[in-house]
């Protein structure tokens, strides 16, 4: 099943770039009060803190449709609650704390609202300020400014001025194609319900979603969401692969 999983994720990256690359996505959804802007920011949400949380729930319930017996579930769940948290985590943290800044990847969402306040050329020395400091900078300009940036809906706006930090690779796209590798591997596993084995590429749309999101949104480039697809798919087969992690997170033999 381990094999199928990665072919599905490299499926789903390959589609993703096929889509990026034919159709023009880049702040797409940012028109207010659209169905196209809510629900765009509703699906990039999904893969969010507070989403991703959900998701690692979801799994860790998932992995325990099979196991017989009330403590057994339970300690499955743990499991696999604690495995996920610990390892998104942890990556999260060196993506925000290492890697965005090695590559120091600006957003489009700044350069946007740079042009729109004839500020362009600051744009290096905008990136010399802290996460916070930068934060601040865009919320104050578009306080003051509000007439420049009134045909962007609100939720996406406050969304550009809370993404701070550096652009490359996306957190995002990475969190939903890990944990659909995840997904996928136990939908193949569930002997449970063996009709739903043959869904296991499912997670893949959400988590191709994810990624057409952030570039919709703006807050990312096709290069972003690309690398963190194929990190979050590099990292979860690893994962899978390894008996230990595989064990602790899914409680699943390969095979």
């Amino acid at each position: 099943m381990l094999q199928k999983t990665i072919i599905g994720g490299l499926l789903g990256l390959a589609i993703l770039l096929f889509l990026l690359w034919k159709f023009d996505i880049a702040f797409s959804a940012q028109t207010p009060q659209s169905f196209l802007t809510h629900f765009t920011f509703f699906l990039t949400q999904s893969a969010g803190p507070i989403g991703t949380l959900l998701g690692i729930l979801l799994a860790c319930f998932l992995y325990t449709v099979n196991e017989i017996g009330i403590k057994n579930k339970l300690l499955v769940f743990g499991k696999a609650m604690l495995g996920l948290i610990v390892i998104i985590s942890v990556f999260a943290a060196i993506n925000e704390k290492l890697t965005k800044p090695i590559f120091k990847f600006q957003r489009p969402s700044h350069v946007y609202m740079l042009q729109q306040i004839n500020a362009i050329g600051s744009l290096d020395s905008l990136y010399n300020l802290s996460k916070e400091e930068r934060i601040a900078f865009f919320e104050n300009e578009v306080k003051n400014q509000a007439v420049l940036f009134s045909s962007i809906d609100s939720d996406v706006l406050h969304h550009w001025i809370a993404e701070g930090g550096y652009s490359f690779p996306s957190g995002h796209t990475f969190n939903a194609f890990l944990l659909a590798m995840i997904f996928s591997f136990g939908i193949g596993n569930n002997s449970y319900a063996p009709k739903l084995q043959k869904l296991f590429f499912l997670p893949f749309l959400w988590a191709m979603g994810i990624g057409l999101s952030r570039v919709a949104l703006g807050v990312h480039s096709w290069i972003d969401v690309s690398a963190g697809a194929a990190m979050g798919i590099v990292v979860g087969s690893t994962l899978l692969y390894m008996d230990y992690t595989r064990n602790l997170i899914t409680h699943k033999k390969q095979n």
